[in-house]
């Protein structure tokens, strides 16, 4: 409860305490809100004070206010750094979610003219291919597809976890040191089959991660290819200084 004697205002306080409560899932995502007046009796303040409580979660993300209808708590997104190399599996269970993997394919694959550029092999170059969907309380929130090196990777697609990480197995089992990676982040609309592997619409938006990670000697191991709904997933990158002319 809310402390009338601290020097936290009481809307802070307010909005601290429903953002607890939304965290530890006392309101689901989508459930109403109780009213202003209910607020207002929890906590024995004014009006105002609980209006700025629930901008301040608004403005947070964490509820929407729908006229005539009540605040609703919003379902939260995804938020994976990029400031570090981090694998899907390890961004969705940090935030501590009940997370799903389901492998639609793994098989080995010869190199294409784009795969053989961005691993810098030859054309036909063996390759194992995994493709996977993830899930977040057994709704799709992402569809990957990645690319090795065979002769890196001899025997992975037989690995018993390679649903859950991919990086996990490369790390733990193959004893492979990723240094580096580039990624390019990019808006697409769902074609026809991410919209039925992810349960949305054609057409709904996407964001699609590009990505080439590199081992300590500077070659490029994995290539990978993960296509997020929009409503569900974000990147946060932290930037720092400016480039002085």
């Amino acid at each position: 409860m809310i402390d009338k004697n601290s020097s936290l205002p009481l809307y802070h306080q307010i909005m601290q305490e429903l953002k607890q409560q939304i965290k530890d899932k006392k309101y689901e995502p989508n459930q109403v809100m109780p009213s202003e007046a209910e607020l207002m009796r929890i906590y024995g303040v004014s009006r105002m004070t609980v209006r700025l409580a629930i901008d301040g979660l608004e403005r947070q993300g964490y509820v929407t206010k729908v006229q005539g209808k009540g605040t609703f708590v919003k379902k939260r997104k995804i938020v994976q750094e990029l400031s570090m190399i981090t694998s899907w599996s390890e961004s969705l269970l940090s935030q501590g979610l009940n997370t799903q993997s389901e492998i639609l394919a793994k098989k080995e694959v010869k190199a294409d003219e784009d795969a053989a550029e961005k691993l810098g092999v030859a054309m036909g170059t063996p390759l194992y291919y995994v493709e996977r969907i993830k899930s977040v309380d057994h709704e799709p929130v992402g569809w990957g597809r990645i690319w090795v090196k065979k002769s890196l990777f001899p025997g992975i697609l037989e690995q018993e976890n390679l649903g859950d990480s991919v990086y996990d197995v490369m790390e733990n089992i193959y004893h492979v040191e990723m240094d580096r990676a580039v990624e390019v982040v990019e808006a697409m609309a769902a074609d026809k089959r991410a919209a039925a592997l992810l349960g949305i619409r054609e057409g709904e938006p996407l964001l699609q991660v590009n990505r080439v990670t590199y081992n300590t000697a500077g070659e490029a191991i994995e290539i990978s290819r993960i296509v997020s709904r929009a409503d569900m997933y974000a990147y946060r990158m932290e930037l720092h200084g400016r480039k002085h002319k």
